[in-house]
């Protein structure tokens, strides 16, 4: 399908896609036809054509380190020097993102092959050792020196929050030798933990269990074995899973153990208490804000556990039991059975949602979702990796689409960092500016899942299926104490690692099943809910990140009030934020284009007034 095909179908499919999620024939499948094929991802056209230009790349990767590398010791002689290496910089961030890239998809849809990935850690942790004298030497620069240096060299403007954000580093950073040593130790110290994590997975064999007339694995076809109307089915599946994970629980424990106590050592060095707090500070957050905000979702548990009961309630009716367990948890409410969308319809159905965004967010989003340009790799297989993700503007990777509406928002989410970072490439001229807090980019992500539902409450015609997505949209304004509580399990876990209280797999678990108790019932009435924390790759891959999903939760519902009470204007403000780039600190940001106070005591009181409002309304 062409290009400009392929707009006319997005606006004109929308109601198609909804009207086929609810009448597709049982057993559905998710990406039909020719459909499995074409959502592969093309690596020659979007990376390289061959190894000899991938190679060509990693040359030109050293190749900067060493112009870069030739300014040691004269960084600051003039503005002209420094403008110099900050140009290479950016010029050397943007190549390495790519070769990222490019090794980060190639493993997930071939976790065998990490030939690529592996020699770009070897590439950064070079790149970076070289490159360390960097932020020591800059930390010669003080206020006086830096205007002088901005008056003779003006485009350093554009570079004014890196230098800001170095400077504040200052007093965490080490000496150039120190730093030198821990970026070239960079590989040996992160990189085997998630691949040893991978590894475990990839080595087990989980049990299959019959379901609707196929054979799925307990692990890759989870989410759909729980939705499986044979209640046998939903129970099997979960205990088989949990029972596997428990099996291989001490060397994912162990991985996990070694990559906190690793990082915990480093932090110390730079004068932190744990990696976490670290992770906090370079977000410009601190930990008693985040408790502060812990503590604001914590005092709303009365509301949680009011939605759980209405939910467990329902759930009993609908089934006929006398109690909902666990497994029971993802069934739609009677007369609402769950959407689901092929991938071509997905894809439609996300451009129609998010055009609300402008013409330009539009047209770089179509490009994107169009499998004629092999952006996408979402049609499962053997030896994939883990969950779903995109790299910088990209591409975009899930594990094993299943069409489910859940699946859809995940599409829209991804897409939404990926096209973060092609407006910033638009008018910034580089992607360097489009790295900041992740909870700022993880809240625009999300935004987008939340146009979906508005978009399909709108505009679908027919009374099941806009009844599954308010009760989609409910449970997924709810989610807010579930992410918090997975966020908090690995605070925790990093001081009791700090403290030494955690020296195997065993004390994972304990954490686990103790901040799980404090938010959810169900880690008192389920004992396999203690190995809970096995199924959040990100405390391996991306550790320290997963309270940005808490904050860019709340922010999320916090624009999608704003949009409701003026969509044209807000959207307009909003996009033009994300085009901006990082030039200042987030917080900043928020406060100029939307007038958001990320330290409002104040922030969440309309956010949970919305979330009572949905809960009057949800299907009783």
């Amino acid at each position: 399908m062409g290009h400009g095909a392929f707009v006319a179908a997005a606006v004109l499919g929308c109601a198609v896609a909804a009207a086929a999620g609810q009448t597709a024939p049982t057993p559905f499948d998710p990406l039909p036809g020719a459909q499995r094929e074409r959502y592969r991802m093309d690596f020659r056209k979007n990376f390289y054509a061959d190894d000899a230009s991938w190679r060509a790349d990693v040359e030109r990767a050293k190749a900067l380190a060493g112009e870069v590398e030739a300014r040691r010791g004269h960084l600051l002689e003039s503005a002209a020097s420094l403008l110099d290496v900050l140009d290479r910089l950016r010029d050397s961030e943007d190549l390495l993102l790519k070769l990222y890239a490019y090794g980060e998809f190639t493993s997930a849809v071939d976790t065998r092959n990490r030939r690529y990935l592996e020699a770009y850690e070897v590439l950064r942790a070079e790149f970076d050792a070289k490159t360390s004298f960097f932020k020591v030497e800059l930390r010669g620069l003080d206020a006086a020196r830096l205007e002088a240096f901005l008056k003779a060299a003006p485009r350093l403007a554009g570079y004014r929050f890196t230098l800001d954000d170095t400077l504040r580093w200052a007093p965490h950073t080490l000496s150039e030798k120190e730093e030198s040593l821990l970026a070239s130790l960079g590989p040996s110290l992160e990189g085997w933990p998630p691949a040893l994590f991978q590894l475990d997975f990839d080595r087990t064999a989980f049990p299959q269990v019959a379901a609707s007339g196929k054979t799925l694995d307990v692990h890759r076809d989870y989410e759909t074995l729980l939705r499986d109307p044979d209640r046998s089915v939903r129970e099997r599946a979960f205990r088989a899973y949990y029972k596997s994970l428990r099996e291989i629980s001490d060397v994912a424990g162990f991985a996990l153990l070694k990559g906190m106590q690793a990082r915990n050592a480093e932090a110390a060095l730079r004068g932190f208490p744990t990696y976490y707090h670290q992770a906090l500070f370079d977000a410009y957050l601190s930990r008693p804000e985040l408790d502060n905000l812990y503590g604001q979702i914590e005092a709303q548990l009365p509301l949680y556990r009011e939605y759980q009961e209405l939910r467990a309630a329902r759930l009993q009716r609908d089934l006929g039991v006398p109690r909902a367990e666990i497994w029971d948890q993802e069934m739609p409410p009677a007369g609402a059975p769950q959407p689901r969308f092929t991938g071509d319809e997905a894809c439609r159905l996300g451009i129609a949602a998010l055009s609300p965004l402008g013409p330009e967010y539009a047209r770089e989003l179509n490009r994107l979702l169009d499998p004629a340009n092999g952006r996408l790799d979402i049609a499962g297989g053997p030896n994939r990796g883990q969950g779903a993700f995109c790299e910088g503007n990209f591409a975009y990777f899930m594990d094993n689409y299943q069409g489910y509406l859940n699946d859809v928002a995940t599409l829209v989410h991804e897409s939404g960092h990926a096209i973060h970072h092609q407006l910033v490439l638009n008018h910034r001229g580089s992607l360097y500016y489009s790295y900041g807090p992740a909870y700022m980019t993880e809240s625009f992500a999300t935004f987008n899942e939340w146009l979906l539902r508005d978009h399909l409450l709108r505009t679908a015609k027919d009374a099941a299926l806009k009844r599954a997505v308010r009760n989609e949209s409910l449970n997924e304004m709810m989610l807010l104490w579930e992410i918090a509580r997975r966020a908090k399990f690995e605070m925790v876990a990093y001081d009791r690692v700090g403290a030494g209280q955690i020296t195997d797999a065993r004390g994972f678990d304990q954490a686990c099943e103790e901040v799980g108790r404090s938010y959810d019932p169900a880690f008192d009435r389920y004992l396999e809910l203690e190995v809970h924390w096995m199924r959040k790759h990100h405390y391996w891959t991306v550790p320290g990140y997963y309270f940005n999903y808490v904050v860019a939760h709340m922010l999320a519902l916090k624009y999608y009030q704003l949009y409701q009470a003026d969509p044209a204007g807000f959207s307009k403000r909003y996009t033009a934020m994300m085009a901006q780039g990082f030039d200042r600190p987030a917080a900043a940001l928020l406060k100029d284009f939307l007038k958001i106070d990320l330290r409002d005591p104040r922030l969440l009181e309309g956010t949970f007034a919305m979330m009572r409002a949905e809960l009057a309304r949800a299907p009783k």
